[in-house]
């Protein structure tokens, strides 16, 4: 006389793997456990919707991911014997992600000022931003910081692209990514002052010019008197710039005679780094 039920034929299918997910995520795993003889056939639903069939099925559990929100049943379970029973659910919530969005006042920035002003214009309810700037400095968390892109040791920017990155997340734990360019761009630019005091008190004593970014081998400068009579002249721009402690220091190219204070003329003429041609007139003034 037997004491208990013997299951040694007993069909059975099971559904189950609960999850919430973001849609812009992996899909939510769904899990379908089998006893029984395979192959396996199932139909499984979602909200009450039969789905296609999944058969021959040798293995068990059977997964497949998701990312349709809803309830998941099973309507319908046979194996290699006939038909069985169904039992389980699964619940999937989808939620929406954010949308991450980067506004830039301008994504093209000149050596001279380097410095980008971004703002975070992403959609849903963002509590967190992480900004990579691409430049290997450190994060930054607000939603509209600015950066000041790298630098050379004279405080003018390094001419590159850099690939700056946004990460949001909203409140229901939800990410988003989104990149922007930068691009800190070579920039011609020349300084030339009108004056200067050559009475050796180390003050302003030598007319000195900078610059960046020009053709250097293009260079032509020369000095007159009102007269029109040649005062100085160079082809080397490293030689009048004042950060090399270059500069004309008011005397006469040829006989090295101090010049007497007055007014002169210079005219300049060089090609910008893309090769754009400048001529550069104007007084300068000598004071002794």
């Amino acid at each position: 006389m037997l004491l208990f039920p013997l299951f040694l034929n007993a069909q059975e299918a099971f559904i189950s793997g609960d999850d919430t997910i973001c849609d812009n995520a992996q899909g939510a795993t769904i899990k379908v456990d089998f006893l029984g003889n395979p192959l396996f056939n199932f139909v499984y639903a979602i909200n009450g919707v039969n789905q296609p069939p999944i058969t021959n099925i040798s293995f068990t559990p059977y997964l497949f991911n998701t990312k349709q929100s809803g309830i998941y049943t099973l309507t319908s379970f046979s194996d290699l014997n006939g038909v069985g029973t169904t039992s389980g659910s699964a619940m999937v919530t989808v939620n929406i992600a954010p949308t991450a969005l980067i506004h830039l006042e301008s994504d093209t920035l000149s050596i001279i000022y380097p410095v980008a002003y971004f703002n975070s214009q992403s959609i849903g309810n963002i509590i967190s931003w992480d900004w990579n700037f691409g430049d290997n400095s450190t994060y930054d968390t607000i939603f509209d910081p600015s950066h000041i892109f790298p630098t050379d040791s004279n405080g003018i920017g390094i001419p590159a692209v850099y690939q700056s990155y946004l990460i949001v997340q909203d409140n229901n734990g939800c990410l988003d990514t989104t990149l922007k360019q930068v691009w800190v761009r070579e920039e011609y630019w020349m300084y030339i002052p009108d004056s200067f005091t050559p009475d050796n008190n180390k003050l302003n004593d030598k007319f000195c010019i900078e610059f960046h970014a020009i053709r250097e081998q293009t260079f032509l400068f020369k000095i007159y008197n009102a007269q029109g009579d040649l005062m100085y002249q160079t082809t080397d721009p490293n030689v009048l710039k004042c950060s090399k402690n270059g500069g004309w220091d008011g005397t006469h190219y040829k006989t090295q005679n101090e010049l007497p204070s007055d007014t002169y003329i210079f005219e300049m003429y060089f090609q910008d780094f893309e090769g754009w041609k400048h001529k550069e007139f104007g007084n300068i003034i000598l004071v002794r």
